[in-house]
């Protein structure tokens, strides 16, 4: 799936503009709830993700070995020839990783969002625990 999917994803989850209310009880208990289902949503999006910038890493993988020469070709291989084939690796090297790297800012993104839901977690708990003794 395209990064540009992931991150319209996490606008529509609309985890970014939740609010922890803790003003009561069952308030905060739904808000736990609520935090659950961004959780798991979440979780199912990171294994999306790196499922994602696996299956680059094969594909690229693949590319890779196809330029490796026989070991026929490689006792005919000039100096330049040599040089060339080290060029165009490094280049599909480069396109590699940068295609993962917006796939890891996303990654990132939601492991920050993680993060949050168990700090608010932690403090929402923390607060039903002092209301009710």
């Amino acid at each position: 799936m395209d990064p540009k999917v992931y991150q319209q994803q996490l606008y529509e989850l609309g985890i970014d503009g939740m609010e922890i209310d803790v003003s009561t009880i069952e308030r905060a208990m739904r808000t736990l709830n609520e935090l659950e289902e961004y959780e798991g949503v979440l979780k199912k999006m990171r294994h999306n993700i790196r499922m994602d910038i696996r299956n680059i890493r094969k594909e690229y993988l693949g590319i890779l070995k196809e330029l490796n020469p026989s070991p026929e070709e490689k006792r005919k291989s000039s100096a330049k020839e040599v040089q060339k084939r080290i060029k165009k690796k490094k280049s599909i090297l480069k396109k590699r990783d940068s295609k993962i790297k917006s796939y890891e800012i996303i990654e990132n993104t939601v492991d920050s969002y993680l993060t949050q839901i168990d700090d608010a977690r932690i403090y929402i708990k923390n607060s039903i625990e002092t209301r009710v003794g």
